[in-house]
């Protein structure tokens, strides 16, 4: 009997050791990941060499700390960084042999990186061999690999101009790459890590979500990744980060907290608001993310988990404060001072999830009617962003927009006419 209780103490004593050293671990690799952004590549490198005392890297890390030991100009880690990645499963050879990071090792150390260049692409096939739709993949990866190149350069450019240029190369191939995704996913749905790989599948998703311009699309392509939840076929990663940035484009609250408010140099402040905070972390490691505390070392910030209680209290000081200014419009219209209605209505728009579809339906009457009296057009813009932000929720119907009398003033804008086509 004393030998089982010794034998269960030591399991569960190395159970917890193993727990810690791995937080440690991705506490480590997380400040890795925001230096790696800030282009820090020494510090960077530093939390790198300390995560790896703990843990071997996996694939994408072994790439990531080969990318900051190259740009420091340690070619010998930099080749066994990439030599453990590719042996660790990195499969994107179209992406390592164009990545600007490692430009010195291609110059300086030709015939080492031909020999990298050789493994990458021979894990590359093989990898390719255990697919059913490779060429899909491919094309995935080029595009999501230019739309890379893109934004890179962008990053590197010192001239207004040429940054202008850029953007407008951006814009164009975020356009191209999503009416092709548009097209993929109507023919495939959401194609399956067995048909175009981890990869293929990551790059997809990469373009979903710079079509911030087309949410209907982004739900369309949520909905069809849903299909897939719960088995081997997913990157639930993936899946989170596309569910919070669609919730927040019809502003709702966000549940997996993958959305942060951003400041400067890769740098966030907080996380954007979280529908019942408290229960965030456990709905990450249902899908296996990492808690909310070490993600948020990624982006620069510290958290502190909230209970149930606290969580609770946000929520009812956050409602009072969204309520405080729909009253305050409503008592400035009632006084006809229209720019402060404007004003008030504008900031509690911009609370998450604060205004219910009746405040926005309300809100887009009232914008009209005072559009009815006063000729400047950013009544009947306001108006408009109320009823659109309706039809992307699906929450509008021909019905109530045909019943309203003061939306005539609204008949003849584009907007208007594209909502009542499409509304049902």
């Amino acid at each position: 009997m004393k030998s089982f209780l010794i034998i269960c103490c030591y399991l569960f004593l190395s159970t917890v050791s193993n727990a810690q050293s791995d937080s440690i671990y991705q506490t480590l690799v997380a400040k890795a990941s925001l230096l790696h952004l800030q282009k820090d590549y020494k510090k960077a490198i530093t939390y790198y060499d300390q995560a790896f005392r703990i843990k071997e890297a996996d694939a994408l890390t072994a790439y990531k700390a080969a990318g900051m030991y190259s740009l420091d100009g340690n070619a010998n880690k930099a080749f066994e960084f990439l030599q453990l990645s590719i042996a660790n499963g990195w499969t994107e050879a179209d992406w390592l042999l164009s990545d600007p990071y490692f430009d010195q090792l291609k110059n300086i150390y030709p015939t080492k990186w031909k020999t990298i260049q050789v493994a990458a692409s021979s894990a590359d096939s093989r990898y390719e061999k255990t697919l059913a739709l490779p060429a899909l993949r491919k094309e995935i990866n080029l595009m999501a690999l230019f739309d890379q190149k893109l934004r890179y350069q962008k990053v590197q450019a010192k001239n207004d101009s040429v940054k202008k240029s850029i953007n407008e190369q951006i814009m164009r191939s975020d356009l191209r790459n999503m009416n092709r995704a548009k097209e993929i996913i109507i023919q495939y749905g959401w194609p399956k890590i067995s048909q175009i790989g981890k990869d293929g599948q990551n790059n997809l998703w990469l373009i979903v979500q710079h079509a911030d311009q087309d949410v209907l699309f982004q739900q369309t392509a949520l909905s069809a990744m849903e299909k897939l939840n719960g088995t081997k076929e997913i990157n639930m990663e993936n899946y989170a980060f596309l569910f919070d940035r669609v919730q927040c484009n019809l502003n709702y609250k966000q549940r997996y907290g993958t959305q942060v408010e951003w400041t400067s140099n890769g740098k966030a402040s907080a996380f954007r608001p979280i529908a019942e905070e408290y229960m965030t972390d456990e709905r990450r490691q249902k899908i296996g993310l990492i808690p909310l505390k070490i993600y948020a070392l990624t982006y620069g910030f510290d958290y502190h988990n909230i209970s149930m209680d606290k969580s609770t209290a946000n929520d009812a000081d956050y409602k009072a404060q969204v309520q405080l200014l729909i009253d305050s419009a409503k008592y400035s219209y009632e006084k006809n001072e229209f720019q402060k209605v404007y004003d008030f209505y504008n900031s509690a728009s911009t609370f998450l999830g604060g205004m219910s579809n009746a405040d926005n339906f309300e809100a887009a009457i009232i914008f009209s009617k005072i559009a009815m009296v006063n000729k400047d057009e950013k009544y009947k813009s306001i108006a408009l962003d109320f009823l659109d932000l309706l039809f992307l929720r699906s929450s509008l119907n021909k019905k109530q927009l045909l019943q309203q009398p003061s939306f005539n003033i609204l008949h003849k804008e584009p907007r208007w006419l594209n909502i009542h086509k499409r509304v049902d």
